[in-house]
């Protein structure tokens, strides 16, 4: 079912073969982000990213998505802190094609001086979208104050950045990072092995004494008590993250955070909806989160609440970390976490496209291939006694809040 194979001109190579299937899911990975820029030029991995779609040496930006959307297809990409991916999910008759249109994309932009333009603008508006929205200032709130400065600057940049970003400096990182060496392919569904990595290996290494071949980095988190409180005009909500250290991806109490963060906040069934919208009525929305690095993790509470309500949430959200800091609540909990965890990977295996980007995390990180299978079964090994202490480890730490309340000035 799976197959890796490092080919000739470098590329890392997955292949997942799901002859049942009808369709097929394509993934190229470039091992770099917004973690790799400077202050100057942050922003710059996002913009690649976009203009990317513009051109590419023997393509416009119409030969690039329309053979792929004109089939049902779709063809997008994103930007993280460590990783840029650009994917597509496609009928399995358009996989070669598709393969061609995505490296191309990824080895041969134009980077044409019309399009970079073009694209700031589309960012800059994205930047003005996105800071609007109070959930994302609350976060990067918390981020800016917490993490290293590599990791606490927003994935898009800033304004100033995009605007003074130049064409040779685009060029310049790309050439650097956008290298068959340095790049993940992955293709789950239905497939001919042979003719995609036929295909693959006409891609042309272009690698130069200046590229990298990228270890995916971890933030550094501080270790310190945090609490940052901001005002924002025309807010009707205040809103709130609290964070804790938590086991990064690779500590052995990885998947017990995993069934810890599942029965916190995932579902209408979850401890923090049961308890703080169900039974009090604090919160119209209130979930959990679990950001995970190789060498550091953090595990994130986030709701949305009045003002007339704020402090009371505050306080039933230490009475609930403090009950599982004492083994109040995780024994009623735990098999809910577990199942739900389960069961969801269970449906995701069922898209190729979850599937293909799960294997990209877990391979990334572990630096192997770790199956969906395999996966699952590291879960069902957990037991209460490893949530048990696993949840008194992190709810020993600092704690890191943010919050975003109304300007009532």
């Amino acid at each position: 079912m799976y197959s890796h194979k490092i080919l000739d001109n470098g590329l890392d190579v997955i292949l997942v073969k799901r002859d049942s299937m009808m369709s097929a899911s394509v993934l190229f990975c470039v091992k770099t982000g917004s973690s790799k820029e400077s202050e100057e030029s942050a922003g710059l991995s996002h913009l690649i990213e976009h203009v990317s779609f513009r051109a590419t040496k023997r393509k416009n930006t119409s030969e690039i998505k329309q053979p792929i959307e004109e089939v049902g297809g779709i063809l997008n990409a994103f930007t993280s802190k460590n990783l840029t991916v650009f994917f597509a999910k496609i009928p399995s008759l358009k996989v070669n094609e598709t393969l061609e249109i995505l490296s191309e994309i990824l080895y041969e932009p134009l980077f044409k001086e019309d399009d970079i333009e073009k694209e700031k603008g589309i960012i800059l508006e994205e930047i003005s979208s996105y800071e609007d929205e109070p959930i994302n200032i609350v976060f990067e709130n918390l981020y800016k104050n917490i993490y290293d400065e590599n990791f606490s600057r927003p994935i898009m940049g800033y304004k100033d950045s995009i605007m003074n970003i130049k064409k040779a400096t685009i060029e310049e990182f790309h050439n650097k990072y956008y290298q068959p060496e340095n790049t993940v392919v992955i293709i789950s569904g239905k497939f001919d092995e042979d003719s995609v990595l036929k295909q693959l290996n006409r891609i042309k290494s272009v690698t130069n004494l200046n590229s990298l071949k990228n270890k995916i980095a971890s933030p550094s988190i501080v270790d310190k008590e945090i609490f940052i409180k901001k005002v924002k005009n025309d807010l009707a909500s205040n809103y709130l993250v609290q964070g804790f250290k938590a086991p990064s991806k690779l500590d052995k109490a990885y998947y017990a955070t995993l069934v810890l963060n599942t029965f916190l906040g995932s579902g209408m069934s979850s401890l923090l909806f049961s308890k703080i919208r169900e039974e009090e009525g604090l919160a119209y929305e209130v979930t959990s989160d679990y950001e995970t690095y190789p060498e550091a993790g953090l595990l994130l509470f986030y709701a949305a609440t009045t003002e007339k309500n704020l402090e009371n949430l505050l306080e039933k959200i230490q009475e609930v970390v403090e009950n599982l800091k004492n083994n109040k609540e995780i024994e009623k909990w735990f098999n809910y976490g577990k199942n739900r965890l389960i069961g969801k990977l269970t449906l995701e295996v069922e898209n190729n496209l979850s599937m293909a980007l799960n294997i990209l995390d877990l391979y990334v990180n572990y630096g192997k291939i770790i199956t969906i299978e395999e996966f699952i079964k590291n879960i069902e090994k957990v037991e209460i006694h490893n949530v048990i202490e696993t949840a008194k480890n992190i709810f020993s730490n600092n704690k890191y809040v943010s919050i975003l309340s109304p300007n009532n000035q």
